[in-house]
């Protein structure tokens, strides 16, 4: 049987049945990659939700960063990329269309699972292998980022962390990182994106993997390019990318 989304992310959201929380003025699923793993180098890779105009700058971070990779589709946002004029912004429709249907209103959205693996397998790969290379090459720090920074951020970084040879647990633990970040991200994303927060009612109905960051989901994507011949690096080569990118991101994440 689906559990059903916790009581308490729900209060998170919602506030109460007839106020939604506030949005928070800061990113609050912000974190460098390098926590993954003591083998990797700190300040190169952050991964985020969307940044508003207005938030306060965080601190604990290499902040602003140089180069961002805005995984999101063109319709999710209503203002200009808040970094646009301290960073180079890159747009990455990942899921090439998918998260908006007519409109600019979201579209239905599948089961993690098939959600993660239509990048992987679908239009939205050629933007994940030129992601990783922006990772390699670009100026640094480089943040990645979608709307709330757990699916499509979660797949690329998963992607990148792979290729680096950093081990699954760490990759997942990671992933999972963002679950306890629900609440302030779906808040914002109310804001940044053109959404808005359900009432509990809704959430309640709603399959917890949709707002919560269970290890599976990530864990199909590692499976799946495990199982490609040539593992992680064979599939990243079958899609367009370089050997030489592989180096190049290896040199510039990793510790020694």
């Amino acid at each position: 049987m689906t559990e059903p989304v916790p009581e308490s992310l729900l209060h998170d959201l919602t506030g109460s049945r007839t106020a939604p929380a506030p949005a928070p003025d800061r990113l609050v699923n912000l974190r460098d990659v390098a926590t993954a793993s003591p083998a990797l180098r700190p300040g190169v890779l952050l991964r985020s939700d969307a940044p508003r105009a207005g938030d306060t700058p965080p601190a604990g971070v290499a902040w602003p960063p140089h180069t961002v990779l805005d995984l999101r589709d063109p319709g999710e946002s209503r203002e200009a990329h808040p970094l646009a004029d301290v960073a180079r912004v890159v747009p990455l429709p990942v899921l090439d269309g998918a998260a908006t249907g007519a409109a600019g209103a979201p579209a239905a959205v599948p089961g993690l699972g098939v959600l993660y693996l239509q990048m992987l397998d679908g239009a939205g790969a050629g933007h994940l292998v030129e992601g990783v290379g922006l990772v390699a090459t670009g100026d640094a720090p480089t943040l990645v980022h979608c709307t709330a920074g757990k699916d499509r951020t979660g797949v690329l970084v998963a992607l990148v962390l792979a290729l680096a040879g950093i081990e699954r647990a760490a990759i997942v633990a990671d992933y999972e990182r963002t679950g306890p970040n629900m609440g302030g991200v779906l808040a914002r994303a109310a804001v940044t994106a053109r959404l808005s927060v359900p009432d509990a009612h809704v959430l309640a109905a709603l399959p917890p993997e949709l707002v919560t960051a269970p290890g599976w989901a990530i864990e199909a994507v590692l499976d799946h390019l495990e199982d490609h011949d040539g593992g992680a690096e064979g599939w990243y080569l079958a899609h367009g990318g370089e050997t030489g990118t592989i180096e190049a991101l290896r040199r510039r994440l990793l510790v020694g």
